[in-house]
């Protein structure tokens, strides 16, 4: 006999459907209906939950289950401000500390994003890239805020096809970003860098259309 699904089961089953677009933001997530989907108790059904509020992709509303998120233009404009100002520190920190090694990972990673241009799994190829990108900065916790961040927005970014189908803006972005790292040119990287930020935010913003404010 098979066993129940855990908790941690249920919420990475959930997770990849709300990164995917398969559950929108916005979506009521009713814990007995996820336990029916699921064949469990609504015990690990809760606990997952608990889960995806810890990692932000939802929110827990009393005597209501929980919600995907959903951004409102205030809520995705602070994002993107804070999104500007740790990755730019985080790049200014990095680029001092580039080795060979460092620049020929960040090279690869770049060439990966480009050969999943226009496929599901590029989002993961260009947190790989911006990861990279960092790492050299040894700032691990500033990196974690940075994903997490990245994440929230992905929730969105995947119910729009246009947003999905744009990668080769993206990855433009990320070569002149590249460039400037090899020249050890810490104003022109960081200069492409909220380049590629305000984009990614027009972006989102034009394909969400009428978000409530």
């Amino acid at each position: 006999m098979d066993q129940p699904m855990t908790a941690d089961e249920i919420a990475a089953e959930l997770k990849a459907d709300i990164m995917a677009g398969r559950i929108p933001p916005g979506t009521e997530l009713r814990q007995e209906g996820i336990a029916l989907r699921f064949g469990v108790s609504r015990m690990p059904v809760r606990d997952a939950l608990n889960l995806l509020a810890v990692d932000r992709l939802v929110r827990l509303r009393r005597n209501r289950g929980a919600q995907v998120i959903r951004f409102s233009a205030e809520e995705l404009a602070q994002v993107f401000h804070m999104r500007h100002l740790l990755e730019a520190d985080l790049l200014r920190h990095a680029i001092d500390r580039y080795d060979e090694d460092a620049l020929q990972r960040l090279k690869h990673e770049m060439h990966r994003c480009e050969v999943e241009a226009g496929h599901p799994d590029f989002p993961a190829a260009d947190w790989r890239f911006h990861a990279v990108l960092y790492a050299p900065s040894g700032m691990e916790l500033q990196i974690a805020t940075v994903q997490e961040l990245r994440l929230s927005a992905q929730v969105h970014v995947a119910v729009y096809d246009d947003l999905r189908q744009s990668e080769t803006q993206w990855n433009d972005d990320h070569r002149r970003i590249v460039a400037a790292v090899e020249a050890r040119d810490s104003d022109e990287a960081v200069r492409a860098l909220h380049a590629h930020l305000t984009q990614a935010e027009a972006a989102l913003r034009a394909a969400m259309g009428g978000v409530r404010p």
